[in-house]
């Protein structure tokens, strides 16, 4: 019998915390933040994840 489980991403912004499923797309990642999903943002890549640029 194989066991299967789910993993989860943890996400900081603005001093918060955030727990996300590993199939989580970016459009819930804004919705988790209290984002509105037609909010244009830009990702740009750091050292250590990423940055959110509106």
């Amino acid at each position: 019998m194989e066991t299967i489980t789910k993993k989860t991403v943890s996400i900081e912004f603005q001093g918060k915390k955030y727990a996300l499923s590993d199939d989580s797309t970016v459009e819930d990642l804004l919705v988790h933040l209290g984002l509105p999903k037609n909010k244009v943002i830009r990702l740009q890549a750091t050292q250590d994840g990423f940055i959110l640029i509106s």
